[in-house]
């Protein structure tokens, strides 16, 4: 029930890409049949929506995922992996990260889609970084930060 926060977008992906690992590895411990590519660890770019939409994921909790992909490692042991995961503003659902501490970016860059995804919206983003420009903020690389908190639901 705590809530993740990541910094960075890199690390961002990379633990929704694990979810989503996680979630194949639940699966085909269930069905004992394929779920998805011949590798468990390697995501497709779009391979999500076809995950979501088996039944049971919804239910699947992040802990449960990140666990199964875990489970089997010892404490000294690296998980690799390869994701393809493209998140994108009305789209994508996240299913770890709740707090995103990032930079900000360049407007055209793919790092926005996932900013504007976590947000909701392109719009919300826009209106942060008019606000960014208005007060000074530096972007880019060596610029300032953001903290951004996923929107709650509606119930």
């Amino acid at each position: 029930s705590k809530r993740i926060i990541v910094v960075g977008t890199t690390s961002c992906r990379t633990l929704e890409s694990l979810y989503w690992a996680g979630v194949k590895k639940l699966l085909l411990d269930k069905n004992k049949n394929a779920v998805g590519g011949d590798d468990l660890m390697t995501l497709g770019q779009n391979e999500w929506a076809k995950l979501g939409k088996r039944e049971g994921v919804s239910s699947i909790s992040a802990v449960d995922a990140l666990n199964a992909i875990i489970e089997t490692k010892s404490d000294n042991e690296t998980i690799k992996g390869r994701t393809s995961l493209m998140i994108a503003p009305g789209k994508y659902d996240f299913k770890v990260v709740d707090e995103l501490v990032t930079n900000f970016h360049a407007p055209d860059s793919t790092l926005m889609l996932l900013v504007s995804a976590f947000l909701g919206s392109g719009e919300k983003i826009r209106t942060v970084y008019e606000e960014a420009q208005t007060l000074g903020y530096r972007f880019l690389s060596y610029g300032d930060v953001c903290y951004f908190s996923k929107p709650r639901r509606k119930q």
